[in-house]
């Protein structure tokens, strides 16, 4: 019966830590980022981001995503995995840095992987603009340079 105990238990985790696969809950399944995503950019290319930050509760299970245009599609470049407002790891659909993707989260800190190379815990929920501010803020620096103000509610949140 022991022995029993035992072979369920290391099924579990196995199954547990090898289900690393894309994550369900709410906005994990989305396939395309909706009009009220926020936006960030990186490299000249515009990203999406949803839920924004702001929007993630305690309550909140599911995933933030962060997709990049790919000609008239968009390509999800990876998904936080949110559990009661809390992230707890990164999927991405290519997950070529194993070590990376491997890391789990709890409370803020690292709990299973290096926390050397891991994504550290303060920058797994992605803050945005709100939408059209990418836009914005790029005719903003055109008229006045990089010195310009931000425009008004374009603050990353």
């Amino acid at each position: 019966m022991r022995l029993i105990l035992i072979a369920l238990s290391l099924l579990c985790v196995s199954v547990s830590t090898s289900a690393a696969g894309r994550p369900s809950g709410a906005n994990c399944a989305l396939v395309a980022p909706p009009s009220t995503a926020g936006e960030d950019f990186a490299h000249g290319a515009t990203l999406r981001i949803y839920p924004r930050a702001r929007d993630i509760s305690e309550a909140y299970t599911g995933c933030q995503l962060l997709w990049l245009p790919n000609g008239k599609r968009w390509t999800i470049i990876s998904s936080t995995e949110v559990v009661k407002g809390e992230p707890v790891r990164i999927w991405a659909p290519s997950e070529s840095d194993s070590a990376r993707f491997s890391c789990r989260y709890a409370h803020g800190a690292v709990v299973r992987g290096n926390a050397a190379t891991c994504v550290a815990p303060e920058f797994l929920i992605h803050k945005s603009m709100a939408p059209s501010c990418v836009a914005k803020l790029q005719e903003s620096t055109s008229r006045g340079g990089t010195g310009a103000s931000p425009p008004a509610g374009c603050e990353p949140e």
